[in-house]
């Protein structure tokens, strides 16, 4: 049956988040109809069972082997309802109205293929959620003590645009892959995420595509959620990180998007100066990238 949003989340380790999480979309009681559907890239982990006793009308997805973020997520775009694919993490809780913001934003503007709402820590601090397109040595300045030097500050200011104004609606170059609000067609038109990008990169990536598309990427203020967000990449140390999996997935990730796109020119700025800047928000601040 048709609807309005299918809301996705995929599923590894995080069956008690999921479940929270579902809990809190009820909560919100959002006035746009609804789906949600759960890839399981773990079906060991017990989630279906949840799902069955306490959320029967969730859609279920178990894989019979881990696809990564990307992977899991075109299954459930392929079998999804909605006009609207909410990419959605499991540690995010939807605020009142926020999905509402978000429906009635596509509408308006046929020329947006993905928006972004503003996310919040739990205490109510702003996160960086919109980025610029990562620069060559971004892990380094990321992960080392070169991210503590003067270059390495200003890298990494400049990649999560801190200066910017959070408060305004804006076209940016990327979004954070936690909360993506897309038209399901254009997912289809763009082909879906890439698969390629196990985990890390492929929201990048899909923020990307859809520049090249000619569809506009925003970060949109007035859509707020929660994010209860955890770095599993940086857990500890240095040393500790060396040997980290998530460490590893993510370098091999940036390694995969410098070689699909290194010397190519910022979609973005080739979109604006296509379109001579007519389709900006008026309160976006230009930015180079």
């Amino acid at each position: 049956m048709s609807c309005d949003v299918s809301i996705l989340i995929v599923q590894t380790f995080e069956v008690r988040k999921v479940r929270q999480t579902i809990r809190n979309i009820y909560r919100a009681a959002p006035q746009v109809s609804f789906e949600i559907i759960v890839i399981d890239n773990n079906p060991a982990a017990g989630m279906h069972a949840i799902l069955e006793k306490e959320f029967p009308h969730v859609r279920y997805i178990a894989l019979d082997r881990n696809k990564g973020f990307g992977g899991g997520m075109n299954e459930g775009i392929r079998i999804a309802n909605g006009r609207y694919i909410l990419v959605f993490n499991p540690d995010i809780v939807v605020e009142a109205q926020s999905l509402e913001t978000l429906t009635r934003f596509m509408d308006a503007h046929p020329d947006v293929g993905v928006v972004g709402p503003k996310l919040v820590n739990p205490n109510g601090s702003l996160q960086f959620s919109c980025y610029r397109l990562p620069p060559l040595l971004w892990p380094v300045y990321r992960r080392t003590p070169l991210g503590k030097t003067a270059v390495g500050k200003q890298v990494i200011e400049e990649y999560l645009m801190t200066a910017n104004p959070h408060a305004e609606t804006q076209d940016v170059d990327a979004l954070i892959g936690a909360a993506l609000f897309c038209r399901r067609t254009d997912l289809q038109a763009i082909g879906l995420f890439d698969e390629r990008f196990f985990m890390y990169y492929e929201d990048n990536d899909l923020c990307r595509r859809f520049w090249e598309r000619g569809k506009r990427v925003v970060y949109l203020p007035s859509a707020s959620m929660i994010h209860y967000h955890r770095r599993a990449s940086a857990d500890g140390s240095l040393l500790q990180q060396c040997f980290s999996r998530f460490t590893w997935i993510q370098i091999a990730s940036f390694v995969r998007y410098m070689q699909k796109y290194f010397r190519a020119p910022n979609p973005r700025l080739t979109y604006f100066a296509f379109h001579g800047g007519t389709h900006q928000p008026t309160n976006a601040p230009s930015e180079r990238s």
